[in-house]
């Protein structure tokens, strides 16, 4: 039933909830009856959503960094290495080979960025073929892809999106109901344990390589559209029932780097384009030219100076936002003068870091995602660069999660609150702006989370009594640092207790609220329906809000 409901009684209940007594809403109405839970950010989530049915709240003792168990399903795939895919130009010919049946998952990696054109000739064929109602997992929608789904969506071949994030038109044709079942939202390591765990079983993989080999071997790092890792796609790739690998670049030379073996692969196509690397460090890759964004970046590295992390062999990520990459830069100074090397720095990799890599700061990168045409050439040449899957990268059941390892992650948000609960895919006004990436799997692995941004944008404030949608929860987050001031979680003393000292200027995060909104006043609220259309998983499955309209 769609519209308000004609509630009769409202009142609030305890509920014992795997032996913690936790609250539930209990909804009456004239017509039926139904429960909904308030989880451990305070939002409220009903028993069943639709395309996911029943679902478990979030809750703070969640498992954590070392206690998640491995819940791998059995991959369909054996290592047997003298299997050879088959290669072809036909797409269409591959696909009906694939055993693809209408209502099946299908999926897409976007390392590409802005410069894919491979889910718009997928999409666009798959409609020519008839297939309808699929569901679309992909680790993230952007540029002409976006359009391109939306077209997808209207034309009844996509039912559902499974992703990260999402940009605009498909945006607000989310918010405006057009996609009929509600959009998942998952970080990247939650992506990589529902494909795993086979919660969400691929039927039909199409992953962009810039290069595969005779042999079906696949390459982020050579052709002339190299684009760096592939490390969304790997999880793919050893999961999907059938894996078809595009690339506009065939070669018979052997590779120095192999993303994903052929073994995993089951057939090739060549196309005339898989887009262009060019649009690689388009989106949100900025450095920041704004005074105020250097200040805030300058106040980060002050606050992690004053925390005594920059040390011999500390680790570290920092978000793709125009202030993480400033702070970045100035670590590097930090580090200079200190005369201090880093283990690993870890995440989506830029040519800074490469630099900081290659000027001896740190001893090794991880790279999940390449940035730019720097980080694509050293991955390939470089053996201390190093490609990790999703997984490895953020997964909670992954024992050897890099997210885990962490000792600093700098954070990028659109707005936070006065319980350190980060949004960073709806704006202050609810329109959906980003994405989550993997910030609530590093928040929650990395020892020390840094929130960085501006108190407010365009008069609008992001530091606020309650953000819009609860995308990385509070207790995973340690500092915020602003232009107006620096918070701290009250959870974390022993921060207290360092930056206290070190003559630092610390606020309260609800008078740091309270500064801002007195220069911008109080921000509109807007209206939300009933109707759930999207929702934010936690990285372990459970759900932490869901977006209205």
């Amino acid at each position: 039933m769609e519209g308000p409901l004609p509630l009769t009684v409202v009142w609030l209940t305890g509920l014992y909830f795997s032996g913690l007594k936790k609250p539930f809403v209990w909804l009456k109405s004239t017509e039926f009856k139904f429960l909904k839970m308030i989880n451990d950010a305070g939002r409220e989530i009903p028993e069943k959503i639709e395309g996911l049915g029943s679902v478990r709240p979030f809750r703070k003792l969640t498992l954590g960094r070392s206690d998640q168990k491995r819940n791998r399903a059995n991959i369909k795939k054996p290592l047997i290495t003298e299997r050879v895919p088959r290669i072809s130009k036909n797409l269409e010919g591959a696909i009906s080979r694939s055993g693809l049946k209408n209502r099946d998952r299908i999926s897409f990696h976007h390392h590409l960025r802005l410069g894919d054109s491979v889910v718009e000739q997928v999409l666009f064929l798959l409609e020519q073929m008839g297939y309808r109602e699929l569901i679309l997992c992909v680790s993230s929608v952007m540029g002409p892809a976006t359009a391109a789904v939306l077209r997808a969506v209207r034309g009844g071949v996509i039912r559902r999106i499974e992703t990260t994030g999402l940009k605009s038109p498909l945006s607000e044709a989310l918010q405006a109901g057009e996609i009929p079942e509600p959009v998942i939202f998952r970080s990247h390591g939650g992506r990589a344990r529902a494909i795993e765990n086979g919660e969400t079983p691929i039927n039909l993989a199409f992953i962009a390589a810039s290069e595969i080999d005779r042999e079906g071997n696949m390459t982020g790092t050579q052709g002339i559209n190299r684009f760096g890792s592939m490390g969304y796609a790997i999880v793919d790739a050893e999961n999907a029932f059938y894996v078809i690998g595009l690339t506009d670049s065939i070669t018979s030379r052997p590779f120095l780097h192999i993303s994903i073996s052929a073994c995993f692969v089951d057939e090739v196509v060549e196309l005339i384009s898989i887009g262009s690397k060019s649009q690689i460090a388009g989106g949100s890759i900025r450095i920041s030219r704004r005074p105020v964004e250097k200040l805030i970046a300058r106040r980060a590295v002050q606050v992690l100076a004053a925390a005594e992390v920059i040390k011999p062999d500390f680790s570290y990520q920092s978000g793709s936002g125009g202030i993480s990459l400033l702070v970045t830069a100035l670590l590097k100074e930090y580090m200079m003068k200190n005369e201090i090397v880093g283990s690993f720095a870890s995440g989506g990799v830029t040519g800074n870091l490469v630099d900081l890599m290659r000027d001896g700061f740190f001893d090794s990168l991880w790279d999940v995602q390449s940035f730019d045409d720097k980080a694509a050439v050293s991955l390939g040449e470089n053996p201390s660069h190093r490609e990790m899957s999703a997984s490895l990268y953020a997964n909670p059941e992954n024992p050897g999660c890099i997210a885990h390892k962490l000792d600093v992650m700098i954070l990028s948000a659109t707005e936070i609150d006065r319980d350190f609960h980060v949004n960073s895919i709806t704006g202050t006004n609810g329109r959906i702006l980003g994405a989550l990436g993997g910030a609530p799997d590093t928040a929650a692995g990395a020892g020390l989370t840094i929130v960085v941004l501006p108190s407010f944008r365009g008069r609008i404030p992001t530091v606020n009594h309650r953000v819009q949608t609860v995308c990385t929860p509070g207790n995973t987050v340690d500092v915020l640092v602003s232009e107006r001031g620096i918070a701290v979680n009250p959870q974390r003393e022993d921060l207290l207790r360092c930056l206290n000292d070190s003559g630092l200027e610390i606020f309260p995060i609800k008078e740091l609220v309270r500064k801002v909104h007195n220069l911008t006043g109080e921000p509109d609220q807007p209206i939300a329906g009933n109707r759930i259309r999207g929702v934010v998983e936690y990285r372990d499955g459970s759900i932490l809000d869901c977006i209205r309209s």
